[in-house]
């Protein structure tokens, strides 16, 4: 083409040219200008890709840990995005969303927080829906500020949104245990395991969350939970030391040296090195296996991790029949060192050896650690051995009643109430003073209130003629409450009221009697002494859940109800109970994505704590009901009546044929 050009030379030829020169110029007319900044024909969406282009450079110069090479072609980025900005602008174009978030992102790479967040409030006022990515951006932002208050404000703001995505879930859960603030972490953790068990059982964050709640059961006390996540991340990660150590530490604490010795052994065998197992497990031959503790002793000389000094020092010399100075020593460590339960026991073996007159007193002392540290087991043994002693000796009436209360209340904290109560029954026998015996028969009167027992109208007979004796607000407390059981309302609440009288500022007995008053449908007086109980305890979770959950159910003030929720979630924000009633508030507000998120929070926490609440499924299926999503309100109604005790809910029953047939229609 280009050869022929230059050789035209015939007249014909050349108007022939000229023609096809002219008709090319009509149907090709001369480009336009996009942009000032641009030549006519390029698209201000050049810039655009540019700068896209120069951004994936710099992630990828990050990732090769190239930050100088990142940071020139992050800089670019931000060049030409500004000038794809001016070009829109030219055009009365706004940036669009993606552009913003592009610009924000790149400003966050470089530190510049303060346009990296006007930026990415720009992408979010600009989408035509909020992405999940521009949330996260801008809780990168905060973090990047070390504003973990904010980072978490963020994601939380728009949770209604995505209330089941596992990223929200698990950036919330991971944000509070930051902030240690571990009921909230729970919430969220929670929430997490229940969307990966349901919905996306090869979640990445599966085992992650499982050693997560491992932890967090932990850390608020609910060990057997704890135990169950450490055993799942267990199961995949067998050689994690610190839970293996961990589920040790839940056993013995738990009073099971079994199982803690058997993960002590799993570590010592994975790790011949390690010293913490070791002197673990050689406190627990000390308590629980005192006739092979020498032997153990024996092989931790072996294998020289018996340090020069320290507890397990101690032992060993105690353990092997030499107790010179040892007692000094004891007492020494014990003052360094109060909140160690191990040296106390030891130092009470002595005292027995030496036939010390501080025996009982030490007994005493080593039993209440004990029982604080929940080893009732323990704390139950110690203080019959010191029982059987005072038994051979006469004149000591009044500690063996002492040592039978206590004995008393390490059987009921292990669940053998009858032998508590025979316990009870005896140091009542044996009690020659008054206000003792008053004590010792409240304790009584409560016992037959616990378990599966039934023994309501016994307690109410033992407190009746304790009444008779010495008017007291606990005893009319605790007949109240024997009351209520056995659902006389109206005698419940006098005597509530009586103890009210006696002492007016106690914020429990204006709860109870409330509870009674709603039992008897007298909305106003229960209404009454809830918004009473708050005002005498502000922090007083339950009556907020209580009357915020009334309000709910009869459409009263919802603005209040709603607050009143709020404010007893701020207080326990993992309390399945508190979580569905303020789902339940946001159903009658119409507000159903909201219900939702706190209902399904609500289900959550009730299986990880072990029960399937039916009100909860019920009031999931209320919602998608309202949500003209019937099939899944049918699955939650049956979910309810299946958990139901009674499974006579004429109501339920009812709801589920009504909606089957308009499935089926």
């Amino acid at each position: 083409m280009f050869q022929a050009i230059k050789t035209l030379n015939h007249p014909f030829l050349f108007v022939f040219f000229c023609f096809l020169t002219i008709l090319q110029a009509f149907a090709d007319p001369i480009p336009k200008k996009d942009c000032s900044l641009l030549e006519p024909g390029v698209p201000s969406e050049f810039f655009l890709s540019r700068a896209i282009n120069e951004q994936i450079t710099a992630y990828k110069a990050n990732n090769a840990k190239k930050s100088e090479v990142a940071k020139v072609s992050f800089e670019r980025s931000i060049s030409y995005l500004d000038k794809y900005h001016l070009c829109q602008k030219e055009k009365g174009i706004r940036p669009s969303s993606l552009s913003a978030e592009l610009q924000a992102q790149n400003y966050l790479e470089l530190g510049d927080t303060t346009k990296a967040w006007e930026w990415s409030e720009l992408a979010k006022n600009e989408a035509p829906e909020l992405t999940k990515e521009i949330v996260i951006l801008q809780m990168r932002v905060r973090l990047r500020e070390q504003n973990l208050v904010k980072a978490t404000e963020v994601l939380e703001k728009d949770l209604v949104l995505f209330p089941n995505d596992p990223d929200f879930l698990y950036l919330l859960g991971n944000l509070y245990f930051e902030r240690k603030m571990w009921n909230q972490s729970l919430l969220y953790y929670t929430a997490l395991s229940f969307v990966i068990e349901r919905r996306d059982t090869s979640s990445k964050y599966k085992y992650i969350t499982a050693k997560a709640l491992g932890d967090l059961n932990y850390k608020l006390d609910y060990p057997k939970i704890s135990i169950k996540h450490f055993n799942e991340y267990n199961s995949v990660y067998k050689n994690d030391m610190e839970v293996l150590f961990r589920l040790a530490q839940i056993y013995f604490v738990l009073g099971d040296f079994k199982q803690s010795k058997f993960y002590l052994e799993q570590i010592r065998e994975k790790n011949s090195r390690d010293i913490d197992a070791s002197h673990m497990l050689a406190e627990i031959y000390f308590l629980n296996a005192r006739d092979v503790a020498p032997q153990f002793f024996q092989t931790l000389r072996g294998e020289k991790k018996i340090p020069k000094e320290g507890l397990i020092t101690l032992l060993n010399q105690l353990v092997n029949g030499s107790t010179i100075g040892l007692e000094e020593k004891l007492k020494n460590f014990i003052n360094a060192n109060p909140a160690r339960l191990t040296p106390r026991v030891a130092l009470l073996e002595l005292a027995e050896k030496n036939n010390s007159p501080s025996y009982h007193e030490f007994n005493a002392e080593t039993a209440q650690y004990a029982y604080e540290y929940r080893q009732y087991v323990l704390a139950l043994s110690i203080l019959k051995r010191g029982y059987q002693k005072l038994t051979e000796t006469e004149g000591q009436t009044e500690l063996k009643v002492a040592y039978l209360e206590k004995i008393s209340a390490c059987q009921e904290m292990l669940g053998q109430w009858n032998h508590s109560i025979l316990s009870m029954k005896e140091a009542l026998a044996l009690s020659t003073n008054l206000d003792k015996n008053l004590k010792l028969r409240f304790r009584l009167a409560y016992l037959y209130l616990q378990g599966n027992l039934k023994k309501e109208e016994t307690s109410v007979g033992i407190l009746s003629n304790t009444l008779q004796e010495n008017p007291n607000p606990t005893h009319f407390y605790l007949r109240g409450l024997s009351y209520f059981q056995l659902g006389k309302y109206e005698e419940s609440v006098k005597d509530y009221s009586q103890a009210i009288q006696m002492d007016p500022n106690n914020a429990n007995f204006y709860f109870y009697r409330a509870s009674a008053y709603d039992k008897l449908k007298q909305f106003e007086e229960t209404e009454s002494d809830l918004k009473k109980t708050i005002s005498l305890n502000p922090n007083a979770s339950n009556a907020m859940n209580y009357l915020g959950y009334l309000y709910a159910e009869k459409d009263k003030h919802p603005e209040e109800a709603n607050t009143l929720l709020n404010k007893a979630i701020s207080l326990e924000p993992d309390n399945p109970a508190y979580q569905d009633s303020l789902g339940w508030v946001y159903y009658r507000k119409k507000e159903f994505n909201l219900a939702l998120l706190h209902l399904n929070f609500a289900a959550s926490l009730a299986l990880e704590r072990g029960f399937e609440d039916p009100v909860i499924y019920e009031h999931l299926g209320d919602v998608y009901l309202a949500k003209k999503d019937p099939v899944n309100a049918v699955q939650f109604y049956k979910l309810s009546l299946a958990k139901d005790k009674q499974s006579t809910n004429k109501e339920l029953v009812s709801k589920i044929k009504r909606v089957e047939k308009e499935i089926s229609q």
